[in-house]
């Protein structure tokens, strides 16, 4: 199904007739929206250095869901871009391989701005990758606004920085889904 705008309520009189162009516009169109809303998902399967004491938007080279186009593998692989305006239920993941030296932490920013309330930290585990999954959050994306997924360690690591870990369960990613106007 092709990207729909979202519908937009017409005003009509009381006991006025429905006429077919109104009931499509009205009815068809809001019900096909609605079973089609813009739903992303983007994973990272290569790893990307992350710079000791830095924030990073992480690349995400795979898409598993992507209704609308809002993202390129390749042309700023780290962005989410909105295609329709409204609120969006956000949340991502940033996973780090094994190093036992400071904090990991995730974070969510709108057009290259961090969300409020969306990071998350914790020490890191010395063995395993350390994935740090950001709260989910509701924002408000104007058609052409971009939302990202950012790491951060400070490992100590001079550059090129600590990677990001990907393994059969656990890699980067970002999840977007559009929740209403």
């Amino acid at each position: 199904m092709p990207a729909l705008p979202v519908p937009v309520p017409a005003d009509e009189v009381p006991g006025a007739s429905i006429a077919s162009a109104l009931w499509n516009a009205q009815v068809r169109d809001g019900i096909g929206y609605l079973l089609n809303e813009p739903v992303f998902v983007g994973t990272q399967t290569s790893g990307q250095n992350v710079l000791h004491n830095t924030w990073t938007a992480l690349n995400l080279n795979t898409e598993q869901f992507d209704t609308y186009g809002g993202h390129d593998n390749v042309t700023n692989n780290s962005r989410y871009t909105a295609q329709v305006p409204g609120f969006y239920a956000v949340c991502g993941i940033a996973c780090f391989t094994a190093n036992a030296t400071g904090v990991r932490a995730a974070r969510i920013h709108v057009n290259g701005n961090v969300v409020q309330g969306s990071c998350q930290m914790f020490m890191t585990q010395n063995t395993n990758i350390t994935g740090v999954a950001t709260p989910l959050r509701t924002v408000y994306l104007s058609a052409g606004d971009y939302v990202e997924v950012a790491g951060y360690n400070n490992s100590g690591l001079a550059s090129p920085g600590l990677s990001t870990g990907v393994a059969a369960d656990l890699a980067s990613a970002l999840f977007v889904l559009w929740s209403h106007a």
